[in-house]
């Protein structure tokens, strides 16, 4: 069996499926990744394809539709992706046409059309979409936070501004070609998020199911603490408290608000902080008492697993979560981790068990919570976890699928 994983490019939004891939070679799977977007070189059967002679073209047009969509949108809108006007081709890629599984993970942001998707579902092969976050199945954005709009087709969407019908015409899009096709299936690595998915209008007709994301335990374990710290030149006398993600503090989603107010209530002498996914911010270190080291974007996981390690208490106030996948790194590393209670994040997080679950919004609670962890430490144990076993999981399912198909 031939399995093929298209995204867009790699890292870091494309570690969730070259995980994946890596971890089903290893399991005897031929599988393969196909990036849009020229991004590493080859490797581990990883290739790349651009958009063609006419990329140029191409980009200027979907460059284009994008600034119009940003003109509609509401100042303060999150993430919002729209449908592309023209992308790659791929129907004809040999690579596309040997596999017998394909699997979509991120491809919003203009690399691949509707219509190139519905080409590929003609085909008769098993399609799998593994939703990252919730675009797949709304009218484009990337997270609907309070808003259940995609349930009944997206209709006014806040945000955009006047209540323009941008986002139900996306979305009606994505039903008119996912509900055609019964080889069309979606994977969600949360429970709560297959629940949305199922109640959603563009995918209520096609099967839903539910996987984990995958980790590498190879990489993500316990190691020596001070050994972590000194490779990565951090003090061995203090309690580190680590924020991170992809924009860092740049991203108001991910709650760094939160964890500042929530620092200015420990009323402690003993704290450092750590801060990857961005580099040196002055505005940042201002906004805090404690001394801040900045790591900037970490790329390597063998990297990441260290800050992992070296931290006493991983924190992330995000306001939505598909998944989590920050907090399972630390657990996995014996790190106890703090975050709200909201979508998918209680999935992970068990208070008492591996961290804290504050309540969503609660700064107080939050700062309640990482001094309850930094005072009480302890190893955290996850000896639950498998990679193999979520691999056996999706065979499992390919194999039931196709033979119903």
């Amino acid at each position: 069996m031939k399995v093929l994983h298209i995204q867009y490019s790699m890292p870091p939004a494309g570690n969730a499926c070259y995980r994946l891939h890596i971890a089903m070679l290893r399991s005897g799977i031929d599988s393969s990744v196909l990036n849009i977007e020229r991004s590493i070189a080859v490797r581990n059967n990883v290739y790349s394809k651009s958009f063609g002679a006419s990329a140029i073209i191409k980009k200027f047009i979907n460059k284009k539709q994008i600034q119009y969509i940003k003109k509609k949108l509401v100042p303060d809108a999150y993430f919002y992706s729209h449908k592309p006007i023209v992308g790659a081709d791929l129907i004809n890629e040999t690579i596309v046409q040997e596999a017998d599984v394909i699997y979509f993970h991120w491809v919003a942001g203009g690399c691949i059309t509707f219509e190139e998707i519905e080409r590929i579902a003609k085909t008769g092969k098993l399609i799998i979409f593994f939703m990252h976050d919730m675009w797949p199945f709304t009218g484009g954005c990337h997270h609907s936070f309070d808003c259940n709009g995609y349930e009944s087709g997206c209709h006014k969407c806040p945000m955009f501004k006047n209540k323009c019908n941008i986002a139900s015409k996306q979305i009606e899009a994505k039903k008119r070609i996912f509900s055609k096709y019964s080889n069309i299936i979606f994977i969600s690595p949360s429970k709560w998020m297959a629940e949305c998915a199922r109640k959603s209008h563009a995918i209520k007709c096609n099967r839903v199911f539910s996987i984990s994301n995958i980790i590498d335990e190879k990489i993500f374990r316990p190691i020596n603490k001070n050994i972590a710290r000194d490779l990565l030149d951090l003090p061995q006398d203090k309690k580190i408290i680590t924020f991170g993600c992809q924009a860092g503090t740049n991203n108001p989603y991910k709650g760094w608000k939160y964890l500042k107010d929530a620092m200015s209530l420990l009323h402690r002498d003993d704290i450092h902080v750590v801060v990857y996914g961005v580099d040196y911010q002055k505005a940042t270190q201002d906004q805090v008492s404690y001394p801040i080291t900045f790591l900037g974007p970490i790329f390597d996981e063998t990297k990441l697993a260290l800050v992992c390690n070296a931290t006493d208490v991983f924190v992330s106030p995000s306001l939505a979560e598909s998944f989590g996948l920050t907090f399972l790194e630390n657990i996995l590393c014996g790190t106890p981790v703090v975050g709200f209670d909201n979508t998918a994040i209680g999935e992970i997080i068990k208070s008492g068990v591996n961290g804290y679950l504050a309540k969503n919004k609660d700064t107080l609670d939050l700062a309640n919570g990482i001094n309850t962890l930094l005072d009480n430490p302890k190893i955290i144990k996850c000896e639950n976890y498998s990679s193999c076993y979520i691999v056996e999981q999706h065979i499992q399912l390919i194999n039931t699928i196709i033979s119903l198909v």
